[in-house]
């Protein structure tokens, strides 16, 4: 019987107790299947900062392939990792054309089943995965947007400029489709493994709802017969931007109208008329 992944968790770079997992991952690959030490992380940074690769690349003596689109942090890159085996890409990588993350990577000494990727762009992950065939990484780490619960399947629209964010559940499926198995999941990143090699890892399948609990608590908005805003929390929050939003501030009907409506009285009824008419966006239903 394999110990659970998730005891595993430690961090000596990264973020949410990945580096811990990652390493813990290879140990049981490495058992039957040779390592090729490998890596590749696409949305670097500095190549430390919450890095998923720092530690494979300084206390395993991992090659490894950083991309970054930044020019600033690139320099600060290139200074954290001089030696020639660490080969740093200064590229905005796209889901088509020339600067595929494959493409990318073809111009490097990477083997194509090299032993770990790591994606984090905050928002167009799922479409980079899903453009991403040439190569089979052994293990993959990719963010997820965590106020998705997980019975959703939500994926953001095909467009860099937008930073939304996917499901984890939507990433699982992609993931299968590609061969992959879920195995853990962190604070915002799910990791997986090449189904081939599965077996090491894991005693059987792993369920997202099972590594994922945060995702099982979703939120719901729904609406009173009186027209309130209603939600199974008081506030939703928005941890990008740190703040919490009250649920008393999400809501379209002035206090004044939150009645039933066919209760209201004449003059509920003309202002609500004329709400409707200074809200040209709202659709209304037959009846209106």
């Amino acid at each position: 019987m394999l110990t659970a992944l998730k005891s595993f968790q430690k961090n000596v770079y990264s973020q949410n107790g990945e580096d811990g997992l990652i390493q813990e991952i290879l140990t049981r690959i490495s058992k039957k299947h040779a390592l090729n030490k490998w890596c590749v992380e696409f949305g670097a940074w500095d190549g430390v900062y919450l890095s998923n690769t720092c530690r494979l690349i300084r206390e395993e003596g991992y090659s490894a392939v950083l991309l970054e689109g930044d020019s600033q942090k690139i320099k600060q890159l290139e200074a954290n990792f001089p030696q020639a085996n660490v080969h740093k890409l200064c590229e905005f990588v796209s889901v088509d054309g020339e600067k595929t993350l494959e493409n990318l990577l073809a111009k490097t000494p990477i083997p194509h089943d090299f032993d770990f990727l790591s994606v984090d762009i905050d928002g167009m992950d799922y479409y980079v995965l899903e453009s991403f065939n040439a190569y089979k990484p052994k293990i993959i780490c990719i963010e997820f947007n965590p106020t998705i619960p997980n019975i959703l399947d939500f994926v953001q629209p095909r467009d860099f400029s937008i930073k939304q964010g996917s499901s984890a559940s939507a990433l699982v499926r992609l993931a299968n489709s590609k061969g992959y198995a879920l195995v853990e999941a962190t604070q915002c990143n799910v990791l997986f493994v090449r189904q081939d090699l599965i077996d090491c890892v894991t005693d059987g399948r792993v369920h997202l709802q099972d590594v994922n609990l945060p995702g099982n608590h979703p939120q719901f908005i729904f609406a009173g017969f009186d027209g309130t805003i209603l939600s199974n929390k008081t506030e939703i929050r928005l941890p990008w931007h740190s703040i919490s939003v009250p649920m008393s501030q999400l809501q379209f009907l002035p206090e004044a109208l939150r009645t039933y409506r066919l209760d209201y009285t004449s003059s509920q009824a003309e202002a609500f008329i004329k709400l409707l008419g200074i809200m040209p966006r709202v659709k209304t239903e037959p009846g209106v």
